[in-house]
């Protein structure tokens, strides 16, 4: 009597790495919109989380954030035991920031939820990109730069701003931040 003899193929598989991105949203506009930012993000294969500053939902089409993610745009604390708990933050990316919220963020001030998780990412030292925005005269407040500076000088912040561009094209494009993230 022959014994069967079964050979199974072991074959690896890999499934693809998702990562999930914090976007943190402010007051401050988005040129190219931040639907966009979102569709491109999520074509580089991030999971997306919007958070927002209380004064940021005012400004950004969060219906139309929260049908791309799933999700709601979070902008309170959650309470213990109510709601579902953030996803762990590989790269939170704040884009845009005004100029109150960056001052704040360089300064520690966890105020709101959007701040306070900034201030926390930074802490776990979680690759955080940086696109402040601004106009011009609020940019040439002196405490603006302390804050870029102060930003720049921590480890896992990424600044994305140039001082001396001309104000249309201080803020880089979406295109501009989706490579800095692949390089992170």
């Amino acid at each position: 009597m022959s014994k069967r003899r079964y050979i199974t193929c072991a074959r690896a598989y890999t499934a693809p790495m998702v990562k999930t991105l914090y976007l943190v949203l402010s007051g401050a506009p988005a040129p190219e919109g931040a639907p966009e930012l979102v569709r491109a993000l999520q074509a580089d294969g991030y999971e997306v989380v919007c958070l927002s500053t209380p004064t940021g939902v005012r400004f950004h089409d969060t219906t139309e954030l929260e049908r791309l993610t799933g999700e709601r745009v979070r902008v309170e604390y959650r309470m213990p035991g109510t709601g579902s708990p953030l996803p762990p933050a590989d790269v939170v990316l704040a884009a845009p920031l005004t100029f109150n919220s960056t001052n704040k963020f360089a300064d520690g001030h966890a105020d709101n939820f959007a701040l306070g998780l900034l201030c926390e990412m930074v802490g776990y030292g979680v690759p955080t990109i940086v696109v402040p925005h601004c106009k011009p005269q609020l940019a040439a407040h002196p405490a603006f730069q302390r804050s870029l500076d102060t930003l720049a000088a921590i480890p896992a912040v990424t600044l994305l701003y140039d001082h001396d561009a001309p104000y249309e094209s201080r803020m880089p494009t979406w295109a501009e931040v989706l490579q800095t993230l692949r390089a992170l």
